[in-house]
């Protein structure tokens, strides 16, 4: 059964699925990436750049964008890049500020990354904007 308030959804044995990603923590119209893009913070990195906006409409629902340019590789590897982002954002955003819009922007360099380097950057990004209270 899913819940309609945006925030935890419930599986079939009705345990709370807290690490889903759902249609509602996806950026889908081109005015909230306008939005991130024009008044987000910029946090960089030389392997990725991660565009953070707070929203102020009192929902709680982190959201997600991804930007991968044909520049980073093959749509293999551009496909292999999103799969990992959005792995990092799903496993981490319970621990992330409430009502944060944001857009990972890869660059050629976020491809020859594994997993776990590339968790470590986001996640230290964000960190260093105080947007994340992990214990990673």
């Amino acid at each position: 059964m899913k819940d309609s308030s945006n925030r935890l959804s419930y599986g079939s044995n009705g345990v709370k699925k807290m690490f889903s990603f759902t249609y509602f923590e996806r950026l889908h119209i081109q005015k909230d990436f306008n939005k991130v893009f024009k008044s987000g913070l910029r946090l960089e990195n030389k392997n990725i750049r991660v565009l953070a906006y707070k929203r102020n409409d009192g929902r709680i629902v982190r959201r997600l964008g991804l930007a991968t340019p044909k520049k980073v590789g093959t749509a293999v590897v551009r496909n292999r890049t999103k799969r990992r982002l959005r792995e990092i954002f799903r496993t981490s955003k319970h621990l992330m500020e409430p009502g944060l819009d944001l857009i990972f922007v890869s660059r050629r360099e976020t491809a020859s990354l594994d997993y776990n380097s590339l968790k470590t950057i986001v996640l230290g990004l964000l960190k260093s904007a105080k947007l994340y209270a992990g214990l990673e």
